[in-house]
């Protein structure tokens, strides 16, 4: 009975062991196929969204950048900008009068909705876009204390693209 105590320990406590280990389920790390086999796509829904073109997103935050720090800017934001008022008052109040702010790169443009509106006369159509872009700019100011600086950022701003077709 003194032998078989040890062993039913011994058992008892490797049982236990075994039952607080975990069982996970083994998912392969996505990765792109080997060259040669061909790439499997999704079909593409009905309402795909149609490519915005680059140089009207480009004109349009170039438009946005130079009206920057300048009154300008007002009828560029939308009624619904939110704090429209209080961004108008810190570029007039907080930044430096000479303070330029330039356009580095454009990152990414991306659609978020797009549909199709009639124009006035029938004929024609407008396809009107909310696209978002992300872009770099570089703010340049002379500060008294300091000097000459230059600060980097990135930005995003939403815009709405209409491209008549």
């Amino acid at each position: 009975m003194n032998a078989t105590r040890p062993l039913f320990i011994a058992l008892a406590c490797a049982a236990l062991a075994a039952a607080a280990q975990e069982s996970r389920t083994l998912n392969p790390i996505a990765r792109p196929p080997a060259a040669g086999t061909p790439e499997v796509r999704a079909p593409l829904a009905a309402g795909a969204y149609r490519p915005v073109s680059p140089e009207s997103v480009r004109a349009a935050i170039e438009r946005l950048v130079k009206a920057w720090n300048t009154p300008d800017l007002e009828p560029l934001l939308s009624e619904r900008f939110p704090d429209k008022a209080r961004l108008l008052d810190a570029l007039a109040t907080k930044v430096p009068r000479d303070a330029r702010l330039n356009l580095l790169a454009i990152q990414a443009i991306q659609v978020l909705e797009q549909r199709e509106v009639a124009r006035a006369g029938g004929a024609e159509r407008e396809l009107v876009s909310r696209v978002s872009v992300t872009f770099r700019t570089q703010v340049e100011f002379n500060d008294p204390a300091s000097g000459f600086q230059r600060r980097e950022g990135v930005n995003e701003a939403i815009l709405t693209v209409r491209e008549t077709f």
